[in-house]
């Protein structure tokens, strides 16, 4: 077995109470072991989800999420392998490795599963890394569900978030043209990634008539706010629309709602090294040290970001730091 890390300053952030970010604490501990069977992970990033802030905000979900107090919190992250428990083989100490562990990621260390790992390619920052598993794994999942290639018109909603801008630009992969709302400061972005761009409005309807006068035969809803009943009075049938977001839409409508728990492993792998290549990118958006996680769920909650929001346990969150 590996030697373990004989320091006790390891931080995480926990949650004793329900509430906004304010209820978010750092806390001290002693570094977690690694149990025979499992590895012990250095973290270096963890991403946020929106989904991390409605579970410590104690509000009801449609997921049966378990939560109970007190609680860790986060779920993606990427780091490298610091310690190996006994009967652990196939890894070695100091690889890269991201993926996602519920209630534990945003910390110094994490103790894992090493079967819930991923290695980070070569040419993938640990900073991009820590933010994919779940935008990734929903995105891959997303476009599976509809078999999207050449000849589909798609409509992705809320195409500059983490998993919309992820989703677009698979589709644009498999050879189908993309169209994605988004606000207009967001326009240029898009069009450089080869979608595009329609603004939201009261005229959006008109516009999507515009884009595609042929009609769209894809939806892939990654925001709500009626998107699905939008598309569907165009005429695209129910069983072409994948929402993420709408759960009311999908009681009363015959659409689909695949989301991330149908993709694993082998599928973060390939978009991890698609972004390694340069064929797609995942924006960040910003980047806050451990200690400043309040203003990172902050900046979620307001619902503008673009791309992925971003923790990181170094001293000074800058992307080119975390390589």
């Amino acid at each position: 077995m590996t030697p373990e890390p004989t320091d006790a300053a390891s931080r995480r952030v926990v949650f004793r109470r329900f509430g906004g970010p304010e209820v978010l604490e750092i806390e001290r501990r002693a570094v977690p072991r690694s149990a025979p069977g499992e590895v012990l992970v250095r973290v270096a990033a963890a991403g946020v989800n929106p989904v991390d802030w409605k579970l410590f905000s104690g509000e009801p979900m449609h997921d049966p999420y378990e939560r109970s107090l007190p609680s860790g919190n986060g779920y993606d992250f990427s780091g490298t392998i610091e310690a190996l428990g006994d009967d652990v083989s196939g890894w070695r100490v100091g690889e890269r490795v991201f993926g996602g562990l519920r209630y534990e990621a945003q910390a110094d260390h994490l103790v894992i599963d090493p079967d819930l790992l991923v290695r980070v390619p070569e040419g993938l920052s640990l900073l991009v890394a820590g933010a994919l598993n779940v935008v990734g794994r929903t995105a891959v999942a997303s476009v599976e569900s509809q078999r999207i290639g050449e000849g589909d018109v798609v409509l992705v909603s809320g195409a500059t978030g983490g998993v919309g801008i992820l989703t677009a630009q698979l589709c644009v992969l498999r050879g189908a043209r993309a169209l994605g709302t988004a606000s207009t400061r967001n326009h240029p972005l898009l069009q450089r990634l080869g979608i595009h761009p329609l603004a939201y409005g009261d005229d959006l309807t008109e516009a999507m008539r515009a884009a595609a006068p042929d009609g769209l035969t894809v939806v892939l809803d990654t925001v709500g706010h009626g998107t699905v009943d939008l598309t569907l009075s165009l005429g695209v049938p129910a069983d072409r629309i994948n929402t993420i977001a709408d759960c009311e839409a999908r009681s009363r409508h015959p659409v689909r709602g695949v989301g991330g728990a149908e993709a694993g492993g082998p599928e973060l792998a390939m978009i991890a090294q698609l972004l390694a290549d340069g064929r797609i990118e995942l924006p960040i958006d910003s980047v806050h040290p451990l200690e400043d996680v309040r203003a990172a769920y902050a900046r979620s909650i307001e619902g503008h970001a673009t791309g992925k929001i971003v923790i990181t346990t170094a001293p000074v969150a800058e992307a080119d730091e975390i390589d």
